[in-house]
């Protein structure tokens, strides 16, 4: 088995999903991490092999003084060189993909987030 070793390679996001987790007894959680990944294609910001996807419920969250509670916070952690527009675009094109599906979520939030390239390691098996 062959690796390529990378370092500092523009060529991400990370897209994490956090979840009030009574929520998947409202939303489709698979569908969510799909369509937030293909906001991330449609930004035509990244390579699209190099895309990752993923989501994590919270068990126990509160927000603010809202009744049910319900959030949904997306991380996207990227490579330096991004301007603030494409970050903003990343941002636009996601919740295009996911405002109908969480348009009862009490709280979205998007952040993006920019990685320290001299401390991120990647390992590609072959």
């Amino acid at each position: 088995m062959a690796m390529n070793l990378l370092f500092g390679q523009n060529n991400m996001p990370h897209c994490i999903i956090e979840y009030s987790a009574p929520l998947a007894a409202q939303i489709d959680i698979d569908e969510l991490v799909q369509l937030v990944h293909q906001g991330a294609l449609v930004s035509q910001l990244f390579e699209p092999s190099a895309v990752k996807s993923r989501s994590y419920a919270s068990h126990s969250s509160q927000v603010g003084l809202l009744a049910d509670g319900s959030f949904i916070h997306i991380t996207f952690k990227i490579m330096p060189g991004r301007t603030d527009e494409q970050k903003k675009h990343l941002t636009q094109m996601v919740y295009r993909q996911i405002s109908e599906l969480t348009s009862d979520v009490s709280s979205l939030t998007m952040e993006v987030l920019e990685l320290d390239s001299a401390h991120y390691f990647k390992r590609l098996s072959q």
